[in-house]
């Protein structure tokens, strides 16, 4: 059993007021791979050091095992962390650094080198034992640093960014191993990375942050699916979700629907029936679109845009494209100039991106888009809330 509860946990530095974390409350399950997401400054790493015992909790309560832990030591607390500098002593072998913490605590030699063998076997770096640190490539140094923290067997693993020092291709191979290394040893896993690719591969749960406040909790799918505010909207994703800030929520004849460029798209029952409970009114609103719910169509059946530029993935384009305001024609947007994803509202146009599958990316000419309604996310202007929660 290794159950971890935050109940409205807050910590301020210094007597300020400022607070660095705010609120903060979350139930990690047993065994559950949990996720803590943002931008940095946004509290992810001190919240994960109050859990760890090297940061005081200004109030609220922290509990293992619905034990009450605020004033208990790190080393009392059965948690092991892995930091994002690997912190190994250059002088020992692999062996003697994965070992070392048993060894302090006069464990066995006999228990400790079974402990470590089987560190290292989970781990595949049997071969590295004796190796000396500045023998090891990144990945390897941080294969070791995990294995330090296996050895104890605690009840809750605590990870801080354990990656962002490897390399793009070493960090997709670390991912995989970290996957397999939760389900080999079947415990709770709390970590952070500002990384969103990093938190929907990993996470059973992520916890979005922002300036030390919770913005969302959820499964990646739902999140990705139905962000909650605008701002997880725009950081949860890759490209980002295009967000149209002159769209109007219209009601006719009973239904809903969304009014952008021009268009109307009405929105399917289960978004209907979230409207009508709410008694949503007609309103101004911030429209989302992931850019892989947009569909190419033939024949100028849809909204109309200009490309500026394709990107080309191998697979698919990110096309970065130009849509005229509703009242704007196609030819006025030829001598347009700027980056496409502006929302300045003395422009003429509106920037978008989307994914087409296959293609070219050196086309200028105009093509034929239509959003996928049933994906469509709606927010409150005023409150960057979505509406559809």
């Amino acid at each position: 059993m290794a159950r971890v509860r935050l109940e409205n946990v807050c910590k301020s530095y210094d007597n300020s007021e400022h607070m660095a974390v705010s609120d903060f409350s979350l139930e990690v399950q047993d065994k559950e791979f949990v996720v803590l997401v943002g931008p940095s400054g946004c509290g992810k790493t001190t919240t994960l050091r109050m859990i760890a015992g090297l940061e005081d909790i200004t109030s609220g309560g922290l509990f293992i095992d619905d034990r009450l832990v605020n004033d208990l030591e790190p080393k009392d607390r059965d948690i092991a962390m892995v930091f994002q500098n690997y912190a190994l002593y250059p002088h020992m072998s692999v062996f003697d650094n994965m070992g070392f913490a048993l060894k302090l605590r006069k464990r066995p030699k006999e228990e400790i080198a079974a402990a470590v063998n089987e560190a290292a076997r989970i781990l595949s770096i049997g071969h590295l034992l004796d190796r000396k640190p500045r023998q090891l490539s990144g990945g390897e140094r941080q294969r070791v640093a995990i294995g330090r923290a296996i050895v104890r067997h605690p009840k809750v693993f605590l990870m801080d960014e354990p990656l962002s020092n490897l390399d793009a291709k070493m960090r997709t191979q670390m991912r995989a191993e970290i996957i397999k290394l939760h389900k080999r040893l079947n415990t709770t896993f709390v970590y952070v990375t500002h990384d969103q690719v990093e938190a929907m591969t990993l996470g059973d749960r992520i916890v979005v942050m922002k300036d030390g406040l919770i913005q969302q909790i959820d499964t990646p799918q739902n999140i990705y699916d139905t962000p909650a505010n605008v701002f997880v909207a725009g950081f949860i994703g890759t490209p980002q979700m295009n967000l149209f800030h002159g769209a109007r929520l219209v009601l006719a004849a009973g239904d809903y629907y969304v009014r952008m460029f021009g268009r109307e798209f009405l929105l399917p029952e289960e978004k209907q029936q979230i409207l009508k409970g709410k008694g949503a009114a007609e309103q101004a609103v911030i429209a989302g679109v992931r850019p892989d719910d947009f569909e190419l169509t033939a024949g100028g059946s849809g909204i109309t845009a200009l490309p500026d530029l394709g990107e080309v993935m191998g697979s698919e384009v990110i096309l970065h494209v130009r849509i005229p305001k509703e009242g704007v024609g196609i030819a006025d947007l030829s001598e347009a100039e700027g980056v496409v994803e502006s929302d300045d509202e003395n422009l003429n146009w509106v920037g978008a991106v989307i994914v087409q599958k296959g293609g070219a990316s050196g086309s200028t000419e105009a093509v034929s888009i239509l959003p996928d309604a049933s994906k469509i996310n709606l927010f409150d202007p005023a409150t960057q809330a979505n509406l559809l929660l």
